[in-house]
């Protein structure tokens, strides 16, 4: 499963806010963030997203999950889209939108290096 763990942040309500919706043409379609959404406790975050490749739609959601010090963007399992480039390159995107906000905010263990933008 792709994810990228983002270290010296655990702060769910900072990392929401610092996701911004976004579409990006690519050659075979659109990649699109669409909306967000917090839970009550301010614990998990939803990241509705869209890629269109190649004629093939997929909406899923990009989960924002905290640990002791350190978030982990993943897909959010119920929504287990086919695991593209472009729904590869949607996840690096979220990710680099949290750690621009803070030079403090690294990469960690993720397994979508090539898609991680520095």
């Amino acid at each position: 499963m792709p994810h990228i763990v983002l270290e010296n942040i655990n702060d769910t309500k900072e990392a929401y806010e610092a996701v911004s919706p976004f579409a990006q043409k690519t050659d075979g379609g659109i990649l699109k963030v669409m909306d967000k959404y917090i839970n009550a406790k301010a614990q998990s975050v939803l990241v509705e997203s869209l890629a269109i490749e190649n004629g093939v739609n997929q909406n899923f959601f990009v989960q924002l999950s905290p640990k002791k010090n350190s978030l982990t963007v993943r897909l959010l399992p119920l929504t287990d889209p086919e695991k593209t480039k472009g729904v590869k390159t949607i996840m690096a995107h979220i990710a680099k939108q949290i750690k621009d906000t803070d030079d403090k905010i690294t990469y960690g263990k993720n397994n979508l290096e090539d898609f991680l933008l520095h």
